[in-house]
């Protein structure tokens, strides 16, 4: 887990900034856009239980399926221990004391494409989500006239290597902006935007809850 975390460290340095700024910009306007302190939740945290840029006043929890990811953040970041866990299962989340109510923000920064069956873990978040609020999920883009594919057999690939794991096999869903925009993530939920990053290389998909969940 520490080499292929060693990214998350990296992603404010060139040439991992090209992807991750716009990306950072982009949920960080979808937070602020939910009023002065909105209850965030970063699922698949990793090392990240905050959205860079964000609002300082917003209450963010983070959770992750990794145990030991959620124990390196909790070291990183004590002040909010209590709002970080550990998925209980892949497609369940925490449902613990602040976790069980609603929330105005969920995002998944960088998780969808590592599942096989993306629908049920996408429907999962989608009920965590409170009436107006957004899910927001970013995944790289296999699209048509992206550069990442080549990118990712070459260059990432030997930097992979060099932090000792691969990534031939940690993306088994590929998403272009149709596939992203088809994905189904549950009764209430409507697709708000798919977007592209101004490199092409990561696409971010909003959905809005405008129907309450029943029981």
């Amino acid at each position: 887990m520490a080499s292929y975390f060693a990214n998350h460290a990296r992603r404010t340095r060139f040439p991992w900034s090209q992807y991750h700024r716009d990306l950072a910009r982009r949920l960080a306007a979808v937070v602020a856009s939910h009023g002065a302190a909105p209850r965030v939740l970063v699922v698949g945290c990793g090392t990240e239980p905050f959205i860079d840029g964000g609002s300082s006043d917003a209450v963010y929890f983070g959770c992750d399926l990794d145990p030991r990811a959620i124990e390196a953040c909790r070291g990183l970041y004590p002040e909010i221990a209590a709002r970080l866990a550990v998925c209980p299962a892949p497609d369940v989340l925490p449902d613990g004391p602040g976790f069980s109510s609603p929330f105005d923000v969920v995002v998944a920064k960088e998780v969808v494409e590592h599942l096989v069956s993306p629908a049920p873990w996408a429907q999962a978040l989608a009920r965590k989500v409170a009436p107006g609020g957004s899910l927001v999920l970013t995944t790289p883009n296999y699209g048509r006239f992206s550069t990442l594919p080549l990118l990712e057999a070459t260059l990432l690939e030997l930097v992979a290597r060099r932090d000792g794991y691969s990534r031939r096999h940690i993306h088994p869903t590929r998403f272009d902006r149709r596939s992203l925009a088809k994905l189904d993530v549950g009764p209430g939920m409507r697709l708000a935007s798919v977007e592209l990053t101004v490199t092409r290389w990561a696409i971010v998909g909003r959905w809005t809850r405008v129907a309450p969940l029943t029981p």
